[in-house]
C-alpha cells in the first residue's frame, strides 16, 4: 500500500506596496532599499511604483531646486522627471492639488497588481502622507476611493516621517480612528516635517507604534 504524503505548500510571501518620496521615483526608492529588500526577500514581495504627478522645479524647495529652477530658465533640461504625490497651491491656507490624480492611479495598481498586505510610504512626509491617505480610504470607503476598488484594507503599514494634510477637503480623513496596524518612524531632528507632526498622524492610529531616531 502505498501512502501518498501531503506536500505543505509554499509558504506565502507577503506582498507591500512600496511608495517613494517627494522628487524621487520608483528606481530610486528601490536602490536605497535594497539592502532591506534583499535580506527579506524570503518572505516579502516589494512593489515599488512611481508618482503619476509630474512636478515643476517651482513646486519643491531647497538650495538644490532653486538651481534647478535656474537652470531650466537659462534653456537646460532636467535629466530626469521629478515626481510627486501632489503639490500645492497654496501653503497659507494649505491647498493641494494632484491628490485625486494619486488615489485614481494607485486604485488602479490595487485593483491590477494587488492584493497587497501592506503599505510603505516613506522620506520627507509626502509618501508617508500619501500611506495614511490610503489606509483611510480603504478603512472607510470613502467617495473619492470610486466604487470600483474592491481591495480590502491594508494588514499594516508603515509610514517614515508621515503627517495629516490640513487642507479642508481632506481633513475628514483623520476625523476616525484607524485601526491599520501601523509602524510610524520619524526623526526627531527632522527639519523638513517637525516631529510633532508626525506623532499627530500616529495618534489617529488605533494599533500603533512608534520608532524614533535622533537624526532628521
Amino acid at each position: 500500500m502505498t501512502v501518498k504524503v501531503k506536500q505543505r505548500p509554499a509558504h506565502k510571501k507577503l506582498r507591500v506596496l512600496c511608495l517613494h518620496g517627494y522628487e524621487q521615483d520608483s528606481a530610486i526608492f528601490r536602490t536605497k532599499l535594497r539592502q532591506h529588500t534583499d535580506s527579506l526577500a524570503d518572505i516579502a514581495e516589494f512593489v515599488f511604483v512611481d508618482a503619476p504627478n509630474e512636478m515643476q522645479p517651482y513646486d519643491t524647495s531647497g538650495v538644490d531646486n532653486m538651481a534647478r529652477a535656474a537652470a531650466v530658465k537659462s534653456g537646460e533640461t532636467l535629466n530626469r522627471v521629478i515626481r510627486g504625490w501632489y503639490g500645492l497651491k497654496s501653503a497659507e491656507p494649505e491647498r493641494v492639488c494632484g491628490l485625486e490624480t494619486s488615489i485614481a492611479y494607485l486604485t488602479t495598481v490595487l485593483n491590477e497588481q494587488g492584493p497587497f498586505d501592506g503599505i510603505f510610504g516613506f522620506s520627507q512626509g509626502k509618501c508617508g502622507l500619501m500611506a495614511g491617505v490610503m489606509c483611510a480610504l480603504l478603512e472607510n470607503r470613502y467617495e473619492a476611493l470610486g466604487k470600483k476598488c474592491t481591495h480590502p484594507p491594508f494588514a499594516f503599514a508603515i509610514i517614515a516621517s508621515g503627517y495629516m494634510l490640513s487642507d479642508s477637503k481632506w481633513t475628514h480623513l483623520y476625523e476616525r480612528p484607524l485601526s491599520t496596524p501601523s509602524l510610524h518612524m520619524y526623526g526627531i531632528l527632522d527639519s523638513y516635517i517637525h516631529v510633532s507632526k508626525s506623532i499627530d498622524l500616529c495618534r489617529v492610529y488605533s494599533q500603533s507604534a512608534e520608532l524614533s531616531t535622533h537624526g532628521g
